[in-house]
């Protein structure tokens, strides 16, 4: 076994004591295969200076090795917390990422998928973009192609899902400033075109319910997951005639906008108004104070979603699995007891703060 010529599969084999059918599955990455095993075949075949031809095997299969992945935003450092866990799971089996940043664009999300079909990638990871519908998904679906959506799901189709329960989320954050004695609860960053939003919203209204308190109309404050709703919805609630006390908020960047909100009326996060974010991306502890939020662990999230495709990849008939992490809340500095002043913003203004 002195050249790359001479050396066969069969050869490996019987060198490393297993079937021509195992090394064939390690050179094809199939995660079926024991951690322990895989890693002493690839070590035989290094040992034997054996060079498998990919792009040939892949040519003769119709498949390849590759990955399609399709994020909605990676601006959002909760979604690229969640492509850093795609990428780590992957990258374990020697899959190779393809990967598009709709930027929350369908259109754009469309035409990487269609992509992705010309390579004929082995399976695709969707974060649907934001008003995604079942119409949208459909071709993966008349493709065959097999995916998974991770943090967002589109009602309707039956497709692998990981993600966590944002139902449970809210709830969450919601009851811990119910706990504290808030009543008069906002919620800011309402987004009903996402699965996550719908959820989220459900989860407020679901634990405010349960505690027998108003869902206040003038409460709820509509717009999409950043910093500039957060700050714009704050101002406008505070500057209100009967301000809340406290803000569950759609995520950590609204959060943020919130808090900053607050500091431009002269007002201290916690102390003055509660406020409290989902996600726990690393900012969140940056802050000052330090943000409350409930943990997601997107890293967790990307893992998962890259386990399952390919599980999926090596059996495409098994049953759907809808993998739902369970969310964690952390106490930070940004919530507080209900203010024992709820006098006008005026008599009540500090000297400001500032961003972290």
């Amino acid at each position: 076994m002195t050249t790359q010529k001479r050396v066969t599969i069969s050869q490996i084999a019987e060198r490393a004591g297993v079937s021509t059918g195992t090394v064939s599955m390690v050179l094809n990455d199939n995660p079926l295969v024991a951690k322990a095993t895989r890693e002493y075949v690839r070590s035989v075949i290094r040992e034997v200076g054996y060079v498998y031809d990919r792009g040939a095997a892949q040519l003769r299969k119709g498949k390849t090795n590759i990955v399609g992945v399709s994020i909605c935003n990676l601006r959002n450092p909760y979604f690229s917390e969640v492509a850093a866990g795609i990428e780590e799971s992957l990258d374990e089996l020697g899959q190779v990422l393809v990967m598009c940043n709709s930027a929350e664009s369908i259109p754009r999300q469309t035409r990487f998928l269609a992509t992705l079909r010309e390579y004929s990638v082995a399976g695709v990871l969707l974060i649907p973009a934001i008003g995604t519908k079942k119409a949208d998904i459909a071709p993966l679906v008349e493709w065959r192609l097999p995916f998974v959506m991770v943090t967002r799901y589109v009602r309707g189709v039956a497709a692998d899902f990981a993600g966590i329960d944002n139902r449970r989320a809210a709830a969450l954050a919601t009851r811990h400033l119910i706990g504290l004695g808030h009543s008069r609860i906002a919620y800011v960053g309402v987004n009903r075109l996402t699965s996550t939003g719908q959820d989220r919203i459900a989860g407020f209204r679901g634990a405010m319910n349960e505690a027998h308190l108003p869902v206040e109309p003038e409460y709820i404050v509509e717009g999409p997951g950043q910093r500039e709703v957060g700050y714009e919805g704050a101002r406008k609630l505070m500057l209100s005639a009967r301000p809340p006390t406290a803000f569950v908020c759609f995520n950590d960047l609204v959060a943020f906008g919130a808090m900053l909100g607050l500091r431009q009326l002269g007002l201290e996060p916690g102390p003055d108004c509660s406020v409290i974010g989902m996600d726990d991306v690393s900012e969140s502890v940056l802050w000052m104070p330090p943000l409350t939020t409930v943990v997601a662990d997107p890293p967790a999230t990307g893992r998962a979603a890259g386990r399952a495709l390919l599980q999926r990849i090596a059996a495409p008939g098994s049953p759907i699995q809808r993998i739902v992490l369970p969310p964690r809340l952390v106490v930070r500095a940004s919530c507080g007891p209900v203010p024992s002043t709820h006098a006008p913003i005026g008599r009540r203004r500090r000297k400001g703060g500032g961003a972290p």
